[in-house]
């Protein structure tokens, strides 16, 4: 079992005593608590330290005692599992999820962000007590992935200074192949009896789109999501009870055609003229839509390339580039003493 306490447990050590006032912050240490399963969660907290580091910062992942590092994605991270945190040198940033470690710098007095991915998650867990351990002059900055989930956090904390760094759709990785199959792609992972549900609902009640390919993405290293995100024509969308859901996003961003649920997050970008939306839960509504989405496909043409287009518009609002500027201003704000220098810390 993967616990949330960062990997040492030990108490923290003082390097040098700071005067009165405050910290001096020279590092950023992000708290990974990785239990083997594939989750969009892990992989930003890995992109955070990385891009940190693209831009100067000297940021590292920090895992969690039993943690390993997740290996279905590519990225240049540093990951230790030891060593221990200066309260006065170091600012730890820990997943929403994260109650041991949020337990554990509140008590040490570590100055501490809190990146805040999923509000239900969030919810579910005890990690609401464990932030009331923290003194209201040290409550920790929570550090949201949308505008809506920012909105949720200042009603829940209005203590709290409350910023976003957005999630993306990494369009470095998906884009359009050059060609694209008569294919529906899917990831089922949250809504495994739905997506078996619209899969036989969808022949039945649309028979003239019975003879289109399905591509289950379930467990899939994210190269070979992106691969078959590029090559499909459609993407039946599965999110359930997200800040934002990034499939949907990823999809556009590879010109899939997109029809489904939007996991009540993807309301921050779901609209008629770049996806096909279901009410939630409602599978025969959604074997409907993507009905509709296949209908546009088949037809092609202008309307089409519009509905396409609009999908790859939203995306790019959901970039890597958004996301690179927003975590700069972020930390330029919270911590630029760990900024070292103005360009990657470490060789391409």
């Amino acid at each position: 079992m993967v616990r949330s306490q960062l990997a040492t447990q030990q108490p923290v050590r003082h390097r040098r005593r700071e005067p009165a006032g405050g910290y001096r912050v020279r590092r950023i240490v992000y708290g990974l608590f990785y239990n083997g399963r594939i989750a969009g969660g892990h992989k930003m907290i890995l992109r955070h330290v990385e891009t940190l580091r693209d831009l100067g910062f000297d940021a590292v992942c920090h895992l969690g005692k039993g943690s390993g590092t997740p290996d279905w994605f590519n990225h240049r991270a540093p990951v230790v599992a030891d060593g221990l945190i200066s309260r006065h040198e170091d600012i730890v940033v820990l997943p929403d999820d994260g109650t041991d470690a949020i337990r554990s710098c509140a008590a040490a007095g570590v100055r501490t962000v809190v990146l805040v991915q999923n509000p239900y998650y969030f919810a579910a867990s005890e990690s609401f007590e464990a932030l009331d351990g923290f003194p209201t002059g040290a409550f920790p900055t929570l550090l949201a992935v949308a505008p809506g989930l920012a909105a949720t956090l200042r009603r829940l904390f209005p203590q709290a200074q409350v910023a976003v760094t957005p999630c993306f759709a990494d369009e470095r990785i998906f884009a359009p192949a050059a060609e694209k199959s008569r294919t529906i792609v899917y990831t089922p992972r949250k809504r495994q009896v739905e997506s078996q549900a619209i899969r036989h609902l969808f022949p039945r009640l649309h028979p003239n789109h019975a003879d289109l390919g399905w591509a289950e993405m379930n467990d899939v290293p994210e190269l070979a999501v992106a691969k078959a995100f590029g090559e499909a024509s459609l993407f039946l969308s599965l999110s359930r009870l997200e800040s934002v859901g990034m499939t949907p996003l990823e999809a556009m961003a590879a010109g899939c055609v997109c029809a489904g649920f939007t996991g009540v997050g993807g309301r921050e970008y779901a609209t008629p003229e770049n996806g096909f939306w279901a009410d939630e839960d409602d599978c025969e509504m959604a074997a409907d839509a993507l009905a509709t989405a296949a209908d546009l496909v088949k037809t092609g043409g202008a309307p089409l390339a519009r509905h396409i287009e609009a999908g790859r518009e939203t995306a790019a609002r959901w970039s890597h580039a958004a996301f690179r500027t927003a975590l700069e201003a972020f930390w330029m704000t919270h911590a630029p003493e760990a900024r070292l220098r103005d360009g990657p810390l470490d060789p391409s």
